[in-house]
């Protein structure tokens, strides 16, 4: 009887070791807008398993796009420290950028293990989407303040004349938190090619 009651605690003891701290969103509100005549799409996220899914499906096709994201991050202790984050990229741009450079190769390359991505431009009629897709995570990343944060993603079709029409217009919001993790995703040196 005694021997049972040892190994019990054993193994609760161990279960609970395997345990690690993890800075990690938890996602409050995840809203999605389309231009329905010309493409739709939909992130979703899973907090338990932590992962993102993202299918889009683009009903024409897509000759120039201009993607803009703004973040904005703030200390959930101190939020005089945020930091605010104003970028507009062009998809063939990037596009053109991963085929040529051995670091968009490379990323490229990783981001298509999840899914049918976009890799050529125009962008043309089709599914795309990226499925079971988690960022590298590493540990040190607990000692970080738990922070909140929102995202603001727009996507702009752009015409001959460079005028802009609204393709997307997402809105996410939550923080990132410290947790006790038992399903940790390998950090940024196990994505590098391994040696013998």
């Amino acid at each position: 009887m005694n021997s049972v009651l040892v190994v019990q605690v054993l193994m609760a003891l161990c279960s609970g070791s395997l345990a690690e701290k993890m800075m990690r969103p938890k996602f409050k509100e995840i809203k999605v807008w389309s231009e329905e005549k010309m493409v739709s799409h939909k992130i979703l996220y899973d907090n338990s398993d932590p992962h993102l899914n993202f299918s889009m499906e683009v009903h024409q096709p897509l000759h120039d796009v201009d993607i803009h994201f703004e973040v904005r991050i703030t200390n959930k202790v101190d939020p005089y420290y945020t930091t605010t984050l104003n970028t507009t990229l062009n998809v063939c741009r990037i596009l053109n950028y991963a085929n040529q450079s051995p670091v968009g190769r490379f990323v490229h390359g990783f981001m298509r293990e999840y899914g049918n991505i976009i890799d050529t431009c125009p962008i043309p009629k089709g599914s795309y989407y990226i499925n079971k897709f988690w960022w590298p995570e590493d540990p040190t990343s607990s000692i970080l303040p738990e922070l909140e944060v929102d995202i603001h993603f727009e996507a702009h079709l752009l015409d001959a004349s460079k005028k802009r029409s609204l393709l997307m217009n997402d809105h996410i919001s939550g923080e990132f938190v410290v947790q006790d993790v038992n399903n940790l995703k390998p950090g940024i040196f196990a994505m590098l090619p391994k040696t013998t």
